[in-house]
């Protein structure tokens, strides 16, 4: 229903927008302006029917910018024009959150009530600010009908939701409609049996696992999820992976497994469960449609995360910048010389801002990796040069904690890599030693290359872990029990293997209680050409 809603009421819109320019012309108005309007006033429509039609598989943000802020806007820019608050355009005000319920985008109609009324509030005061002779006598006709076609599409659009609601609400005729004999309990039992929900990632590695098997059928996260299969079956998985919606029938023991895949933006879910000879097709229905509420909604709360942690990030990094940034010129005294009793406390605001810093970084750094939004530009990167800048940033949280650094690499080791990346992995893995160790001792920084490979590793002489610590903190959010109340997300090692993982790197920790811990990470290592040609641009630049 979207869709075709959606279509409706935007070629009413384009109607009657050239409707207004027509009226335009013959009240006056010049063809070029006329022309510009009729262009500036169907490409907001068109471009809402592109994303109808078009805009299935894009990533939601993608989505809601093409389709919603054109109408913003124009909105404002016609109420600027045809006279601010006595202007008819008014009603336009309500299209972009009406076309944002109308895509069933509920959770986002606020955000496009409080954008709309942005724009229109910064369209009032570009009319105070504006000659009012730039308001052309023929707009008055031209804002009248354009509200006119406003309203006749509002109107398509909000019996669309008001219908929606009905059928949904209980005692609708959803509610109230009899059960197919697809769906039912007796014709369908795969309906009531265990279902799991398996997100793969576009590399084939398992993102997300939700639902219970009773065969020994167990895909890990961060894995390959054709290891969860026999070795005679993961081809035939390997290729329904590739498809477009296949489904799959395996024979595990004694049980046949379904498998039904159905492709997103960011990879694949596959909906696991027992399959019955005589009843495969009709349970495949069933189980698809009850399994695709459940992954919506699981994806869903994926999104709302991500988008949270973003947008903490975002609120978080903006202060933090201008506290380091102010503290900065105040520590190096640009704008006069601070007493000594004020020098110590801002380089202590400094040093803690970073540390926040790095803390946001990493939280905002694995909700990507999570997401599946993380893209990397892989070229050659020097790891030594990288290390030394790491090193110069947190040498002031290893003087506090009375630790030294030791750089042990000499000259370049190039890895194919992410510039960014890297310098995550070794911020993570030093700030982690640093953190780890007492004071006095030292932690040692390496980059050694090898015939194919490069490795890059971390080592302090600290606490160390047991076996069981190694396996909790491979997990995000936890900590060793070697932690010992010390501050920190839980994050760094989570964040040091999804990097490496994305470049097709490993991570290798070897440690014991007591002994300290050594982490390194194995990249590919660059080859020759790719490394003369970044020599050249780095000393072209």
């Amino acid at each position: 229903m979207p869709k075709q809603t959606v279509t409706i009421a935007s070629l009413i819109w384009i109607i009657s927008a050239l409707a207004a320019a027509i009226a335009g012309v013959r009240g006056g108005l010049d063809e070029l302006p006329a022309t510009a309007l009729f262009a500036g006033a169907a490409l907001p429509a068109a471009l809402t029917i592109l994303v109808a039609l078009r805009g299935k598989r894009w990533p939601f943000g993608r989505k809601f910018a093409v389709a919603i802020f054109p109408w913003i806007v124009f909105t404002a820019g016609i109420i600027t024009l045809s006279g601010g608050i006595t202007s008819p355009a008014l009603l336009l005000v309500a299209l972009a959150p009406l076309y944002t319920l109308a895509f069933g985008w509920k959770s986002h109609a606020v955000e496009a009530c409080i954008f709309a009324l942005l724009g229109l509030v910064g369209s009032l005061l570009a009319v105070l600010l504006l000659d009012t002779s730039l308001v052309g006598p023929s707009l008055g006709t031209v804002s009248g009908i354009l509200s006119l076609g406003a309203l006749i599409s509002g109107a398509v659009l909000l019996a669309a939701i008001l219908r929606r609601q009905t059928f949904m609400r209980p005692g609708g005729r959803a509610a109230a409609a009899p059960p197919t004999p697809a769906a039912s309990d007796t014709d369908a039992p795969g309906r009531s049996g265990p279902v799991m929900i398996v997100d793969v990632a576009e590399d084939g590695r398992v993102r997300m696992v939700s639902g219970e098997l009773p065969v020994n059928i167990d895909p890990r996260q961060k894995r390959p999820f054709i290891e969860a299969f026999r070795e005679s079956d993961r081809e035939k998985v390997e290729g329904a992976l590739a498809s477009e919606g296949t489904s799959l029938v395996l024979d595990v023991g004694k049980t046949r497994l379904e498998l039904i895949f159905d492709p997103h933006v960011a990879g694949t879910r596959v909906f696991m469960s027992e399959a019955e000879d005589d009843t495969e097709t009709r349970a495949a229905d069933v189980i698809a449609s009850d399994a695709e509420i459940r992954a919506r909604e699981a994806e869903t709360l994926l999104k709302e995360r991500t988008a949270f942690f973003a947008s903490l990030g975002h609120e978080l990094k903006t202060p933090l910048n201008a506290i380091l940034g102010f503290s900065d010129l105040m520590r190096n005294e640009l704008r006069g010389e601070l007493s000594e009793a004020y020098k110590e406390y801002v380089q202590l605001i400094y040093e803690s801002g970073q540390d926040l810093l790095l803390t946001v970084e990493d939280i905002l750094d694995y909700a990507k990796a999570e997401s599946g939004s993380t893209r990397l530009d892989l070229e050659p990167v020097d790891l030594v040069a990288s290390s030394e800048s790491v090193i110069a940033q947190l040498s002031g949280f290893a003087d506090r904690a009375g630790v030294s650094i030791r750089q042990k690499a000499t000259g370049e080791v190039w890895a194919t890599a992410d510039a960014r990346a890297i310098r995550q992995i070794w911020q993570n893995l030093l700030s982690n030693a640093i953190k780890y160790s007492s004071s006095g001792s030292t932690v040692s920084l390496d980059a050694r290359a090898g015939t194919s490979t490069v490795a890059l590793s971390v080592r302090d002489n600290g606490t160390g872990m047991s076996a069981r610590d190694l396996e909790q903190v491979a997990r995000p959010f936890q900590q060793g029990t070697n932690a010992r109340g010390r501050a920190g997300t839980g994050l760094g090692l989570a964040v040091v293997k999804s990097f490496a993982d994305l470049m097709t790197g490993k991570v290798i920790i070897d440690t014991a209680p007591g002994e300290g811990t050594r982490v390194r990470v194995i990249l590919p290592k660059a080859v020759g050409e790719e490394t003369e040609t970044r020599q050249l641009e780095e000393t072209v630049g």
